[in-house]
């Protein structure tokens, strides 16, 4: 009897100390406090391109390791890719997108797809963007234009240094007209 009341025992106490472990966390899945930094840098990258506010754009992201790659619509063809790692040039380029338009409109997919790494210290961040450019009243564009328009989808690469989340990479997977006119069933 003694015997069968230890392995009794054993089991409660087994199971006891399984439900008092709480719930582990799925595996990818981001904690809330981290999730909560990404977004807020998400935000500041299209507030800070809509307001052309160089100085917060560029602060979303990572010196050091900083990579932009864009297919510039033309999925699978590599020859036309635009990529370059060095964040002056990501600098030159918003500056002269800010001089060139008057009024800047992104909309991004809310919430982002976001998987982290093991570690908890990279995250890739997935979601679709689509932005709009107007130029000052009085000027036109090639062709008459007054605006250009864009939509795709951007992957970016966070990285965690010193308790902060900055992009690190980013991936613009821009849709060619026939893909937008797809996705806006136009």
């Amino acid at each position: 009897m003694f015997k069968a009341f230890a392995k009794v025992t054993g089991v409660l106490i087994l199971l006891i100390g399984f439900m008092g472990c709480g719930d582990a966390d799925k595996v990818g899945q981001v904690p809330p406090e981290e999730l909560l930094q990404i977004n807020k840098i998400l935000d500041q990258w299209r507030q800070g391109y809509e307001t052309e506010d160089v100085n917060s754009y560029i602060n979303t992201f990572w010196e050091d390791g900083f990579l932009y790659v864009s297919d510039m619509g033309t999925d699978g063809d590599k020859t036309d890719d635009l990529e370059f790692d060095d964040i002056r040039k990501e600098r030159d380029a918003a500056t002269r997108v800010f001089e060139k338009f008057q009024d800047i409109e992104i909309e991004l997919s809310v919430p982002p797809e976001i998987s982290m790494n093991e570690d908890g210290n990279q995250a890739e961040v997935r979601n679709h963007y689509r932005i709009q450019l107007f130029i000052s009243d009085g000027h036109s564009l090639e062709g008459g234009f007054s605006g250009v328009y864009a939509e795709g989808d951007n992957l970016f690469i966070f990285e965690k240094r010193n308790n902060e989340w900055r992009i690190v990479e980013w991936h613009d997977e821009a849709f060619n007209e026939e893909e937008i006119r797809i996705a806006n069933n136009l």
